[in-house]
């Protein structure tokens, strides 16, 4: 995610769990509630912010199944009224052959809509396909496009995993403050050098972090050095000009047909 979306977020959730936002909230009228659509495309795995959110600010994930909703269904709140804070998660088995009614699923989020302090998330492929109503104000708040990793998200990746905290430090000996601002400016450079090597907007965030990234965790100096080789391993089948220039449309709808092709043509030389 970009990194200001990223932080206009966690501030919104911040703000939304800060101990006197319900006297707020209620002195002004206002619903004390966030909800977010997450949507595109389909190689960024969007339901994990959900996951990083919970851990993020300690709360719990109470996912909505959709198998288990009919139009009987008019209010779910009692499943999760005395279960304290949490982010709602809609979720739907892929395989599955039953339609839910929109009626159906309008309900259920009103119902857990009543929950004062509620934080739901929603994600989906095909923001196209989702009815008004579902994703009105009041129900989704913001609607955030995810995208594939840019120069910038790969910085940020790289200095997540190899940036060293106190904590990291606590059982090894300490070290001074020149020698810490050293290890810094060390791994800022390491970081630029890594986002360098990424072509942007050809592989999501999770793909570098968890298929690259965490298997170099020990050696910033590795990450970099062996970098050329796992985008080349890992980017056959996407070489193709159509493949990179799809990557590019969903990152920049912008972009001119004549811009596309002559990236599509300078990244397969």
């Amino acid at each position: 995610m970009n990194e200001n979306k990223k932080t206009v977020i966690l501030k919104n959730i911040k703000d939304l769990l800060d101990k006197q936002a319900l006297s707020w909230y209620t002195r002004r009228g206002i619903l004390y509630q966030r909800g977010f659509l997450l949507y595109k495309p389909s190689e960024i795995k969007k339901s994990s912010f959900s996951l990083s959110v919970a851990g993020r600010f300690k709360l719990n994930i109470y996912v909505l199944n959709l198998l288990s909703i009919d139009d009987s269904c008019l209010n779910i709140s009692e499943m999760i009224e005395n279960a304290g804070p949490g982010v709602v998660r809609a979720a739907q088995k892929r395989n599955s052959q039953r339609n839910v009614s929109l009626f159906a699923l309008l309900n259920a989020l009103d119902g857990v809509s009543s929950q004062e302090g509620r934080l739901l998330i929603m994600t989906t492929n095909h923001i196209e396909r989702l009815d008004d109503a579902l994703i009105r104000p009041e129900r989704v708040d913001r609607k955030v496009l995810f995208q594939l990793a840019d120069e910038k998200m790969s910085s940020c990746l790289f200095y997540t995993v190899f940036k060293r905290s106190d904590e990291d430090d606590s059982n090894q000996e300490k070290k001074t403050d020149a020698e810490k601002k050293t290890d810094d400016e060390k791994i800022d450079r390491l970081a630029r050098e890594f986002a360098a090597k990424i072509p942007s907007h050809l592989f999501s965030p999770a793909e570098i972090l968890l298929s690259f990234l965490l298997e170099c965790k020990q050696s910033p100096t590795d990450a970099v050095a062996d970098a050329d080789s796992w985008v080349a391993k890992a980017s056959k089948g996407r070489g193709k000009p159509g493949n990179y220039v799809r990557a590019r449309a969903i990152a920049n709808p912008t972009d001119s047909f004549k811009d596309l092709a002559e990236s599509s043509q300078a990244h397969n030389a």
